[in-house]
């Protein structure tokens, strides 16, 4: 399974945009494929369960990142938030660039209209992220110092030590090198310029000023046995063994499926087994599903694939304990994928037409429930 990074900024999903261009992607056959899927997921009524209703019938939470920007001008899309999630995660309202965007200077204003419109909606609120090597301002360095750690984590979690909806943090977000030429540590794989007694203390720092809420150690490419997974399981056997609080284990789940190549099954099920072991709660906290090549010759057949995709995973999420399940996005009109900063430089950057062939999310660009959606669902009802 690609590492997202890699994915994006260095194959830059070549295989996926050529194919694209091919003939099979006609309008004629877009508007059969279009219509064929709203018939199907009529079934999918307006009144049928939430999935925050079907997730709380077992015991589980369901939720998506959100925008501030988007609750503010988009009714539609604050309608939907609040229908079908329990939990949400800002996008990057409370990072670090967000939060503290000049030295001991903080502003809370995008994060609070998010915080609202949860205590409204009766949704918990999860908090991404107090440290991590993006989103920060151009003034702190990677790692930053201890310093500036600690004002800006005393700055933000002190904000929010009251809050009725902030219940969690990922209090270090993708620490882990993306391979082994890129980390300094060989036994922890940390980002070059970064120590695990930096990470130890940053758990305890949050700890000191909020030690209510829960913690998590967030990243991605950690969705089978991978040198990634390896390290991150490294790390969080090390912040267990020196007394820090670390209460859940964020797996992003930006997933790539393809009919050429299987799934690491086994080896993600022992990541889970492993965290269950070390007693640190495995979340699935940015879930999003791509279809690699081959592709499939009809928008009808991808969205099937992406459906049995998410189904298939979260059957794997559940049965090792999984009660957590975040996906990036609720809907393809605001998914990152399509975002220009992230998708290709050739194809789609310059062919915004073809954008609509990424078909990550539960929910279409007009907010219509897809297959995907029906999967999720069918996940929960099935889980025990």
């Amino acid at each position: 399974m690609p590492y997202r990074r890699n994915f994006l900024k260095r194959a830059g999903y070549i295989t996926l945009s050529a194919l694209l261009t091919m003939a099979f992607l006609r309008r004629d056959k877009e508007k059969d494929d279009r219509s064929t899927n709203a018939a199907m997921a009529n079934y999918i009524s307006a009144n049928a369960p939430s999935l925050r209703q079907l997730a709380a019938a077992k015991g589980k939470r369901y939720g998506a990142a959100i925008s501030s920007e988007f609750l503010l001008k988009e009714k539609d899309y604050a309608d939907l938030i609040a229908h079908q999630c329990s939990i949400v995660t800002p996008n990057g309202e409370l990072k670090w660039n967000a939060t503290e965007p000049q030295p001991g200077k903080f502003t809370f204003e995008s994060a609070d209209a998010i915080a609202d419109f949860c205590k409204k909606h009766n949704i918990e609120l999860h908090g991404h992220n107090l440290f991590s090597h993006m989103g920060k301002p151009d003034w702190v360095p990677y790692p930053p110092t201890l310093k500036m750690i600690e004002r800006h984590i005393t700055g933000v979690m002190g904000h929010y030590r009251n809050s009725p909806v902030l219940k969690s943090w990922d209090v270090a977000n993708e620490i882990i090198a993306d391979n082994e030429n890129e980390a300094d540590n060989a036994t922890y794989g940390l980002r070059k310029g970064v120590k695990p007694e930096l990470i130890r203390d940053l758990f305890k720092i949050a700890a000191s000023v909020d030690n209510t809420k829960k913690f998590y150690l967030n990243d991605f490419g950690i969705e089978g046995a991978t040198w990634k997974s390896e390290h991150f399981l490294k790390m969080v056997e090390y912040l267990k063994n020196n007394g820090v609080k670390i209460d859940g284990a964020g797996i992003q789940s930006h997933l790539w499926f393809s009919t050429a190549y299987g799934f690491d099954e086994k080896g993600f099920n022992s990541v889970l087994k492993r965290l269950n072991e070390l007693e640190v709660k495995p979340l699935i906290t940015e879930l999003d599903i791509i279809i690699d090549t081959p592709l499939p010759d009809s928008i009808q057949k991808l969205d099937q694939m992406v459906a049995d995709s998410y189904k298939r995973y979260l059957d794997l999420c559940f049965a090792a304990g999984v009660d957590t399940v975040i996906t990036w996005g609720l809907t393809d009109r605001h998914t990152w994928i399509r975002d220009a900063n992230w998708m290709p430089r050739k194809t789609y950057r310059d062919n915004p037409n073809l954008w609509k062939f990424l078909r990550p999310l539960p929910y279409d660009e007009k907010l219509q429930p897809k297959l995907a959606r029906n999967a999720i669902a069918r996940a929960f009802q099935e889980s025990t």
